[in-house]
């Protein structure tokens, strides 16, 4: 997939307007931005959220979102100005990519994938913008997901529970850029394996942040 297809831009505009509730969270995984607090039609949606982060899921209406990135104290110059359509009945979250000056929001949609006791459904993103392609892997055995590109988001692969060994790898290499040890995936479970920050630097500042999706635990509340 291109940067193009999810990676939205102050050039971007779309003015659809659909009505409906959504959910949304940011992660900030722009290396080298500073805090910032953010904003979705001048409502402050995210307060001093650092690299690494994730907000909790709020609820929003369906239309389009004039999203803007203001560092911490400053509320002059922002960092970061999108427009972003965000569609009836849907759960996103709102990574902030790139490097500055040029850094944007990439909307990945948490879509709901039926999970059963005895499961657990996982995908893997890559959202560090110099790497290769990635993959995630069982150590010494299996591969999850191969070559994921930056901005890349695979479809969710469904995996027994259990405690894993895993690591990262630039595809078809043996060099291992993360460790994941004693990773622990619980039943009935949406997850997503994020990773961000810089690749090649020695040591290595890559790292891996494994939330759960909101299609897990809004159930209660989401009509999917």
């Amino acid at each position: 997939m291109t940067n193009e297809s999810f990676y939205y831009t102050e050039d971007y505009l779309d003015e659809r307007q659909i009505p409906g509730k959504s959910y949304i969270r940011v992660f900030h995984a722009a290396p080298g931005a500073p805090e910032a607090d953010i904003y979705a039609n001048g409502t402050l949606i995210a307060r001093r959220i650092a690299f690494g982060q994730f907000t909790d899921y709020i609820s929003v209406d369906a239309g389009t979102y004039n999203i803007e990135a203001f560092p911490v104290g400053l509320h002059t110059s922002p960092i970061l100005r999108v427009t972003l359509p965000v569609q009836a009945e849907k759960v996103y979250t709102l990574a902030v990519i790139g490097i500055l000056p040029r850094i944007g929001i990439l909307p990945v949609e948490d879509v709901y994938e039926p999970v059963n006791p005895g499961r657990t459904n996982v995908r893997f993103i890559n959202l560090s913008p110099n790497a290769p392609g990635l993959s995630l892997a069982l150590r010494g055995g299996l591969e999850l997901f191969s070559d994921i590109s930056y901005t890349e988001v695979s479809d969710y692969r469904a995996m027994l529970p259990g405690r894993y060994n895993l690591i990262v790898t630039p595809t078809g290499t043996p060099t291992v850029v993360v460790n994941l040890p004693n990773v622990t995936l619980r039943p009935r479970r949406n997850i997503t394996f994020y990773v961000v920050g810089m690749f090649g630097q020695t040591p290595s500042s890559l790292e891996v942040y494994i939330p759960m999706d909101g299609t897990t635990y809004l159930r209660e509340d989401y009509d999917f």
